[in-house]
């Protein structure tokens, strides 16, 4: 008998996309077992397409705090899958994704957790940066040299606290962490739990989730590329200008300080290089008008503060 699958499914007001990526479950080739929506809106979410399972499959649940950390321990409490498995709202999945969530963890009793592959992740990226595929393409190196986030070819935390993003994967590989389309078997949760302190939209809770379990069991994390989706980036629900570069500043400093500062003087310099790095390429968007002179300074007087976890935006 196959694994039970679960999807735990946090949302926040984003009602539309969340439409979407149910309606996407309805067409999959393997249904999953149980579908638990986390919502931290201030209304009960009433959904068309709930309606259409006729199963109680999707458990649709209102809770009164608004994290996403604590929505994913709050859904893994209520789950009862041998697998369970994370998804963003603003995700569409490819027909076959629960099935090859199923194959993949059959084929690999070893495995604590997968992710698949974000199939438009560099296109969706670009339009960061005005769309400008060059543009995307300069950063990229950019971000390389000075250890900053990059698209990659593996899943690999840098010892600046930023990361190797596997964007260009061709086969079943092993990685250091699982992005926030993580499937991990039950078992994880008995002795890892999503950081609490990590507040509202938790940049890098996914690296805090899944790199302490590479840390404690080499090996034990993988990619499949067939296991496909796409990720469409929805503005709302993000934080947005100074906000979310007090988060990106504050929150990096947090992971680094936990998983990497013990590593010594390399951790050291390459949290300061890429710092340094950030500066510059920021203010290069703002010569190439993709940001503005504000949202350089405000990267500025962040970094010259060394502001501290206990500053974290709410």
């Amino acid at each position: 008998m196959s694994d039970r699958i679960s999807f735990v499914i946090p949302t926040i007001g984003r009602n539309e996309e969340l439409e979407r990526l149910l309606q996407s479950f309805l067409g999959q080739t393997r249904k999953p077992d149980e579908i638990i929506v986390v919502n931290q809106s201030d209304k009960f979410y009433e959904s068309k397409t709930i309606e259409q399972w006729d199963n109680g499959t999707i458990k649709n649940y209102r809770v009164d705090f608004k994290s996403l950390t604590m929505a994913r321990n709050y859904g893994i409490k209520s789950s009862v899958g041998d697998i369970i498995c994370f998804l963003d709202d603003d995700i569409v999945l490819d027909e076959h994704y629960v099935e090859n969530i199923s194959i993949f963890f059959e084929k690999h009793p070893e495995a604590l957790g997968a992710q698949g592959l974000i199939t438009n992740f560099e296109s969706g990226h670009a339009k960061k940066v005005g769309g400008n595929k060059f543009v995307y393409k300069l950063y990229n190196i950019f971000a390389k040299i000075f250890l900053l986030n990059n698209s990659s070819s593996k899943n690999k935390l840098l010892l600046s606290g930023r990361n190797q993003y596997a964007s260009r994967v061709d086969k079943v590989i092993n990685c250091e962490w699982l992005s926030g389309i993580g499937n991990y078997r039950r078992k994880v949760f008995d002795e890892f739990k999503f950081d609490e302190n990590l507040k509202g939209y938790a940049l890098g809770e996914d690296k805090l989730f899944s790199y302490p379990i590479f840390e404690s069991y080499p090996n034990s994390l993988f990619i499949d590329p067939k296991i496909k989706c796409e990720h469409h980036h929805a503005d709302s629900g993000r934080p947005k200008d100074k906000e979310w570069v007090e988060m990106k500043i504050n929150y990096t400093y947090y992971l680094w300080n936990k998983l990497l500062r013990k590593r010594g003087f390399w951790a050291y310099f390459s949290y300061f290089w890429a710092n340094l790095g950030d500066l510059i390429i920021v203010f290069f968007s703002v010569i190439l008008r993709q940001n503005s002179f504000k949202f350089w300074w405000w990267h500025f007087l962040g970094y010259l503060s060394f502001t501290k976890f206990s500053k974290l935006p709410k």
